[in-house]
């Protein structure tokens, strides 16, 4: 219930304020560098382990108002477990509405992002895909008018399936995370 209230504040505040500057750039296309916390179940013996995974994020925003847009977001991460010498993968294909706010050459921008998340052990054989959401938000640097560096961006990640953490063995219940992405960003239709 928080989370709902938080992102229904976040939306209001974001509505509410003024561009200093009109944008005509339809399309922004991003690239770079997550880091995903997630929960590894060690496949017959336990326990959950945070496990800290690193990869790639991409994403493609459509503007469709002035501060209002869909973005479609996908990602992959990978791990090693050096107790098992387990490798893991983590790939999430999520898409939704975004908002946004412009500040001279800053955008920020919130979020809600909902599809689907699979996670995959090489040694165990284990696939697990499950529904996936996310509620974040970053901010966008422009440097040129369609060149800009995304300093940070940070999601709540959430997912509802065990089969999607390493194992069947392991409790069934939501996992809630978070990843932090960092990359660049262009735009598209002047």
């Amino acid at each position: 219930m928080r989370v709902r209230r938080l992102s229904l504040l976040c939306a209001a505040l974001l509505f509410s304020l003024n561009s200093t500057a009109q944008d005509s750039s339809r399309v922004e296309i991003f690239g770079g560098y997550t880091y995903t916390r997630y929960p590894v179940f060690n496949l017959y013996s336990g326990p959950w382990t945070r496990t800290g995974f690193n990869g790639w994020d991409a994403s493609a925003a459509f503007r469709l108002a002035p501060h209002i847009g869909l973005e479609g977001d996908f990602s992959g991460a990978y791990t090693s477990y050096t107790v098992n010498s387990y490798y893991y993968s983590l790939r999430t294909y999520m898409g939704g509405p975004r908002v946004s706010a412009n500040f001279g050459k800053v955008d920020l921008y919130g979020h809600v992002l909902v599809g689907g998340l699979t996670f995959h052990s090489q040694n165990g054989g284990t696939t697990g895909t499950s529904f996936a959401a996310a509620l974040g938000g970053g901010v966008d640097w422009w440097l040129k008018p369609h060149f800009g560096v995304r300093p940070v961006q940070f999601d709540y990640l959430v997912n509802t399936n065990s089969a999607a953490f390493g194992g069947n063995s392991g409790p069934s219940q939501p996992r809630s995370n978070y990843r932090i992405v960092t990359g660049v960003v262009f735009r598209f239709g002047r």
